[in-house]
């Protein structure tokens, strides 16, 4: 029996608060951002914001039609849509790379925020053009590979992001936290009526948060607003905003990248979509955004194997962008945003972490842990180039002055830091790829990802701020060496076949 896609079971319950409370804290990020620079946050509200509301509709009721279509096809009543929200690489990325230097050149608000939404039209536009390739993609990607990105983006980059939130007020996130371990990763039953955990989860702790003075929602009024901004400026600024594609096409990829590995999670979780209509919907979501004037990007999330364990099935799909289009149209973004505080949602990203952790190990093969574990820890580079690069901007400091990138190389070993974490996800892939062909002992197929990586490098796709021809020149030698060494293995005395 397929499920009724307009229904909201327990289990789509507890995913629409947890993806509704993602989507609102984290569309509000280049609010603060760039309010401490001068873009009022009465101009981000109307401009940067409500394109993304239409977009998240799109592109969810894209992954919704997939998911009661497999459902359809397959006779099943548990199939979990793809799960679809904001992406905070890209927020980060968009608001201090693109629009920050543009209104720090120009002071013009406006400037800044139709190169935001163009960079945001051209990302929908790459992830198209992606598309019919994604399947081709996913068959020449080792399955280790794809699953420890899948696992990286979710599991340790945005896990390390988010998780010390918990502590914003101690408080109310060990409550919530509390609730979460028992009730969500120990399968205790919340009374005998079997209550919503994420529910009870955002509820107690919000109550305990106000009664302490941590939650102290103010209201702003209803100020009804359309979900789009109303202008051609986005479109107008596709050829003006091009200086800025070496932040654009680096993004979009690894938002490709991550669509098709969220696809393996997917697998991973017993529900087999098609790569090509995963990138296809997304792209249609993001182009959706840009052309409405959000600077705000979408992405398919590694969160399936969480959402699905938890019990969500397909109504979360569509009532999740339902709700964040009333709270945007009604102008209650930011009023909405301060009931889902950050103690309380660091919290849920625990257990959808671990989730995506588990899921990612359980799909790939024993032997293959260590390709996996090695490739959770590269996001630490990310981490601390993201917490810094957010900083800066705050302490009115830039990281390209050099006696800031001098106490920062002394400090914190910022270079090496920034070639750790640019690119990050493609980093990822190559490492966990080099991995796993090498204790399948195929050195050459090994060597073509070190010279894929020397390449990425070359062209500032890895370990590089910016995307340009010679961009890391001693990093593409480093891997061009690196393909070499491992190459020759197959003439190293002592190799046996490897055993699973």
């Amino acid at each position: 029996m397929t499920p009724r896609w307009w229904t909201l079971g327990r289990g789509d319950a507890d995913a629409l608060i947890a993806n509704f409370g993602f989507n609102l804290a984290q569309l509000i990020i280049p609010v603060f951002l760039l309010a401490p620079v001068g873009i009022s946050r009465e101009f981000s509200i109307a401009h940067l914001l409500p394109g993304y509301a239409l977009g998240l509709l799109a592109g969810s009721l894209g992954f919704l039609w997939l998911a009661a279509g497999l459902a359809r096809r397959e006779h099943r009543g548990d199939v979990t849509a793809q799960v679809y929200g904001n992406n905070v690489p890209a927020i980060l990325a968009y608001t201090l790379s693109i629009m920050l230097p543009v209104y720090l050149q120009t002071h013009d608000s406006v400037a800044a925020w139709r190169m935001g939404a163009a960079a945001v039209l051209w990302t929908g536009i790459i992830k198209l053009a992606a598309a019919p390739f994604s399947s081709v993609i996913r068959r020449y990607i080792p399955v280790p590979a794809s699953m420890t990105v899948f696992g990286a983006a979710m599991y340790s980059y945005l896990g390390m992001v988010l998780l010390q939130r918990i502590f914003d007020q101690p408080l109310v996130g060990m409550a919530a936290l509390a609730i979460v371990m028992a009730a969500v990763l120990g399968r205790v039953p919340i009374t005998r009526w079997k209550l919503p955990p994420f529910l009870v989860a955002w509820t107690i702790p919000l109550l305990v948060g106000a009664a302490v003075g941590y939650v102290h929602p103010v209201w702003p009024g209803l100020t009804p607003a359309l979900p789009f901004a109303g202008s051609a400026e986005p479109v107008k600024a596709l050829v003006d905003v091009l200086p800025f594609l070496s932040v654009i096409a680096p993004m979009a990829i690894y938002q490709v990248l991550q669509d098709i590995s969220a696809v393996e999670g997917a697998a991973a979780a017993g529900d087999d979509y098609d790569a090509r209509s995963v990138v296809a919907w997304d792209g249609i979501g993001t182009l959706v955004c840009g052309l409405a004037g959000s600077t705000v990007c979408p992405v398919v999330y590694a969160m399936h194997p969480s959402y699905k364990a938890m019990g969500a099935r397909l109504g979360f799909a569509l009532w999740t962008p339902v709700v964040v289009l009333a709270v945007v149209t009604a102008g209650l973004t930011l009023f909405i945003a301060q009931l889902f505080p950050w103690s309380i949602l660091a919290a849920m990203v625990a257990y959808v972490s671990v989730g995506v952790g588990m899921a990612a190990l359980n799909r790939v093969d024993r032997k293959y842990h260590s390709a996996v574990l090695l490739g959770f820890l590269i996001p630490a580079g990310a981490v601390v180039s993201s917490a810094v690069n957010s900083a800066l901007p705050a302490l009115k400091l830039s990281a390209v002055n050099p006696a800031v990138q001098s106490s920062l190389n002394d400090s914190i070993y910022w270079g090496s830091v920034q070639g750790l974490g640019n690119g990050f996800l493609f980093l990822v892939l190559i490492v966990a790829a080099v991995v796993t062909e090498s204790i399948d002992r195929q050195f050459g197929r090994a060597a073509v990802w070190c010279v894929i990586a020397g390449v990425f490098s070359w062209l500032g796709l890895m370990h590089s701020t910016v995307a340009r021809w010679g961009a890391q020149p001693m990093y593409a030698a480093g891997w061009l060496s690196a393909g070499m060494i491992l190459y020759s293995a197959r003439w190293w005395r002592g190799d046996v076949p490897a055993k699973s």
